[in-house]
C-alpha cells in the first residue's frame, strides 16, 4: 500500500511575520471540519468522494482543505485560518514514518505536560501543533492516549502498521463526530452529517421514533442514545475509542466519571476543600479556554452561570491589564430581573459591553435550520444564541466563551431532600409507595435490592404495572404530550411502546442525588445542544467554548456531597460558595433562572404568527404524515382562549413552535442536493 498520495485544495499560505508566529503558535485556535471513508471491502477511495464531503463542509474551513488517500482509506481536513501560525498547519497529517496518518478537530489544553512526558522538547514548543501532540500520544501510549488528553477533540488515525482505524472523541462530546456503518462494506465518518449524506452508500432514511420523541418534547432517551433522525447515521458517544480492523469494529470508554468522582470523595472531606477545589479547576478551565490571537467575547445573561464564566474571565485578563468583550442578548421582554444583574456585573469594571437583538424565534430557525442536520431544539435558546453568535461575527472575534448548561453540570441537587426522608428501611418503603400511588415511575435505587432486603412487597411490581396498564388504556403516554400527533402514525412506529419501554428501564430503579446528577451528565441532551450550537457557531466561523465542560469541572461538580448541591433550596451551592468576592451578592446569591416565556406567547400571535401559519398550515404535505393538522390549528385557536391559564396557553405556544421547528426541519431534508 502507497502512502504518499495526497492532494492538497485551497491557497498557499502567505508569507508572515515569523517572530510574530512562534509568539502565537501556542496561542493558536484551529476549528476545523473532518471527515473520512474506509471501504471494509478493499474498494479504493475515490478521490471524488472525498472531495465531496470537505466540499459540503466549506463553512467549517474556508480557508483550505486537504485530502489524503490510500488505497482503501481516505481522511480529509477543512482548515479555518485564525491565527498567523495556522498557516502553516497541514491536515491530515502523516507522521515521520509514513506509516500513521491523522485527521482532527480539537483543542488539547495540557500541552506543557504532554510535551515535556512526550520528550518534544527537542525544538521550541511554539512549533508544536495539537495534532502532533495527538499522534505522538497515540505513538507512545497507543489506545490509552485519549485518557492523557485534556480538552475538546475529536479525531481518527489510520496505522498502516495494523491496517487499523483509531478514533476518540472527547469527555462530553463538545466536537462533534458521526458515523456510518455497514460491515463488510464501509465506514464512513464526518463533522456534520451531511458529509456523509453526500455518499451513495448512505441511506438517508429519516428516524421516524426521534421525531416521535421530539413531537413529545420529551429527552434523554435511554433507547435513543447515539441516534440521529438519520435512522443508520448514529453519533460517536462521548468518551469513547474505537477501533477498526481486522477484528471488526469495538468502541470502549476511556473515562470513568463514577470512580473519579469517587476518588475526589475521598480525599476532599471539608464543604471549604470542595469550594477551593471549585474555584481551582474552574479558574483553570476559563483560562485554558483564553487562549486566542483574536478578541475573545463572552455570552453574559445575568445567569449565575453566564457571571461566574464572565467575572472569572475578567479577572484573568486584568491581570494583562486587558479588558473582556461581553454580549447580553435582548430578548426585549422589559424589566427583567436578568438585566439587572448583568447591570451589577458591569458595575465591577473591566467589561466592555454590547447588546444583542433578538428577533423572532421562527425567523432564527429559517436562518439556522440550513446548518444544522437535525429540528431546531430548544428554539428561544437557539434564537438567543443566534444574536449572539451574529455580533461576535461582526466583532471580527473568533471565540465565544459561554456558560453553557453549568446547571446540568453543578446541579441544584433537588433530589436531596426526598433522599434524606428516604435514609432508612421505613423511608424507602414509603417512598416507593407514594410513587405507585401517583403512577410516577421511580429511579436510581435498584428495586430488585428493595425486594431482597424485604423493604418491599414483589406483589407492588404487579400493583404498578396494573397502574400502568389502566393509565395506557384511559390515554396513551404521547397523547399526554402532545395530542396533535397522528395517532395512526404513532401506532405504525410504536410510539407508546417506545415510551412505556423507557418509563420500565427507569422503573428499575428509585432517584438519589448522585445517580441522578451522574445520569444528567451522560445523557445525550448535553450533546444534542452542544451540537446545535457548534453548527449555528461554524457557519459563522466562530468557536464556542463552553468551561464547564472540562473534565476537571465535571468530575469535581458531580463527587460535591448533595447538601452542598441542594443549598437549602438555592441549588448550584458549591459554585455559589466558590464565587464569593468574584460575583456581586446579587447575582451570587440570585434565587432561581429566568425565564423568558413571554417572549415565546408574544411571537405566537405576533410578528412570527404569518411566518408559523405558511409552515403549519398553508403548506403541510410535510408535517401531513406526522401530526394532525386540523389538530394543530385548533391548538393554536385554542391559545388566543383567553379562560386558559398562564401555564396551558405556554405550553400551546412551546407545542406550536416544536412542530414549525420540525416543519422547517423536513423541508430542509426533502430540498436537500448533498
Amino acid at each position: 500500500m502507497g502512502w504518499n498520495t495526497r492532494e492538497i485544495m485551497g491557497v498557499e499560505p502567505e508569507k508572515c511575520d515569523r517572530d510574530l508566529l512562534e509568539f502565537l503558535e501556542s496561542e493558536r485556535i484551529i476549528m476545523s471540519g473532518i471527515v473520512g471513508i474506509y471501504y471494509l471491502n478493499d474498494r479504493p477511495v475515490e478521490r471524488q468522494n472525498l472531495r465531496r464531503m470537505v466540499n459540503i463542509l466549506a463553512h467549517r474551513g474556508p480557508d483550505g482543505v486537504d485530502i489524503w488517500y490510500s488505497g482503501s482509506i481516505g481522511l480529509g481536513h477543512r482548515m479555518l485560518w485564525t491565527t498567523p501560525e495556522s498557516l502553516v498547519e497541514k491536515l491530515p497529517l502523516v507522521d515521520s514514518t509514513g506509516k500513521i496518518v491523522i485527521t482532527a478537530d480539537a483543542r488539547i489544553d495540557n500541552r506543557s505536560e504532554l510535551i515535556s512526558t512526550l520528550n518534544l522538547n527537542d525544538r521550541p514548543l511554539p512549533k508544536i501543533t495539537d495534532s502532533e501532540l495527538i499522534l505522538a500520544a497515540y505513538v507512545k501510549w497507543g489506545q490509552k492516549c485519549p485518557e492523557k488528553l485534556l480538552g475538546d477533540f475529536a479525531f481518527a488515525i489510520w496505522d498502516g502498521r495494523k491496517n487499523e482505524l483509531f478514533c476518540a472523541r472527547d469527555y462530553i462530546g463538545v466536537k462533534p463526530f458521526y458515523y456510518y456503518y455497514k460491515p463488510g462494506n464501509i465506514f464512513a465518518f464526518a463533522s456534520e452529517i451531511k458529509a456523509l449524506l453526500c455518499l451513495a452508500e448512505v441511506p438517508r432514511k429519516i428516524n421516524e421514533a426521534k421525531i416521535g420523541i421530539f413531537l413529545c418534547q420529551l429527552k434523554g432517551f435511554a433507547a435513543l442514545n447515539h441516534k440521529t433522525f438519520y435512522q443508520d447515521i448514529f453519533r460517536f458517544p462521548p468518551a469513547n475509542l474505537m477501533t477498526l480492523g481486522e477484528k471488526g469494529l469495538h468502541f470502549q470508554p476511556f473515562w470513568d466519571l463514577d470512580a473519579a468522582a469517587t476518588k475526589i470523595q475521598e480525599h476532599l472531606k471539608s464543604d471549604a476543600e470542595y469550594v477551593e477545589a471549585f474555584r481551582e479547576r474552574f479558574t483553570e478551565a476559563i483560562n485554558c479556554r483564553l487562549r486566542s490571537a483574536y478578541p475573545i467575547v463572552a455570552s453574559l445573561s445575568g445567569g449565575l452561570d453566564s457571571s461566574s464564566v464572565s467575572c472569572v474571565a475578567r479577572n484573568i485578563l486584568r491581570e494583562k491589564n486587558g479588558e473582556l468583550p461581553t454580549i447580553y442578548a435582548d430578548c426585549g421582554v422589559p424589566a427583567t430581573k436578568e438585566k439587572i444583574y448583568v447591570n451589577a456585573v458591569l458595575a465591577q469594571g473591566g467589561f466592555k459591553h454590547d447588546i444583542a437583538r433578538v428577533t423572532g424565534v421562527i425567523s432564527s430557525g429559517k436562518i439556522v435550520t440550513p446548518w444544522l442536520d437535525q429540528p431546531v431544539q430548544k428554539p428561544l435558546n437557539t434564537a438567543i444564541v443566534l444574536a449572539t453568535l451574529q455580533l461576535v461575527q461582526n466583532m471580527g472575534a473568533r471565540v465565544l466563551l459561554t456558560g453553557h448548561d453549568g446547571d446540568t453540570i453543578v446541579s441544584h441537587g433537588r433530589d436531596y431532600p426526598e433522599e434524606v426522608e428516604s435514609d432508612n428501611g421505613d423511608g424507602l418503603k414509603a417512598r416507593f409507595l407514594t410513587y405507585l400511588k401517583q403512577g410516577k415511575s421511580p429511579d436510581y435505587i435498584s428495586l430488585q435490592n428493595l425486594i431482597d432486603k424485604g423493604l418491599i412487597k414483589s406483589s407492588y411490581v404487579g400493583l404498578y404495572r396494573k397502574n400502568k396498564v389502566r393509565e395506557r388504556l384511559v390515554n396513551p403516554k404521547w397523547q399526554e404530550q402532545n395530542s396533535t400527533i397522528s395517532y395512526d402514525w404513532a401506532k405504525e412506529i410504536g410510539l407508546e411502546q417506545l415510551i412505556e419501554d423507557e418509563i420500565n428501564y427507569q422503573f428499575a430503579y428509585l432517584p438519589t442525588e448522585y445517580l441522578n446528577h451522574y445520569r444528567a451528565i451522560t445523557s445525550d441532551n448535553i450533546q444534542i445542544v452542544s451540537e446545535q450550537t457548534d453548527g449555528m457557531s461554524s457557519a459563522l466561523g466562530i468557536e464556542t467554548r463552553h468551561p464547564f465542560f472540562d473534565q476537571r469541572v465535571i468530575e469535581l461538580c458531580l463527587a460535591v456531597p448533595g447538601k452542598m448541591k441542594y443549598e437549602s433550596g438555592l441549588g448550584r451551592g458549591v459554585m455559589r460558595r466558590g464565587m464569593e468576592n468574584i460575583l456581586p451578592e446579587e447575582v451570587r446569591k440570585q434565587p432561581a433562572k429566568i425565564h423568558f416565556y413571554g417572549f415565546i406567547m408574544e411571537e405566537v400571535k405576533g410578528h412570527e404568527s404569518k411566518l408559523m401559519e405558511e409552515l403549519l398550515f398553508n403548506k403541510p404535505l410535510d408535517l401531513s404524515r406526522y401530526v394532525d393538522v386540523d389538530g394543530l390549528k385548533k391548538e393554536k385557536q385554542e391559545f388566543f382562549n383567553s379562560e386558559h391559564t398562564w401555564e396551558v396557553r405556554r405550553r400551546k405556544a412551546q407545542l406550536l413552535d416544536c412542530t414549525s421547528c420540525l416543519a422547517m426541519w423536513l423541508s430542509e431534508v426533502r430540498n436537500f442536493n448533498g
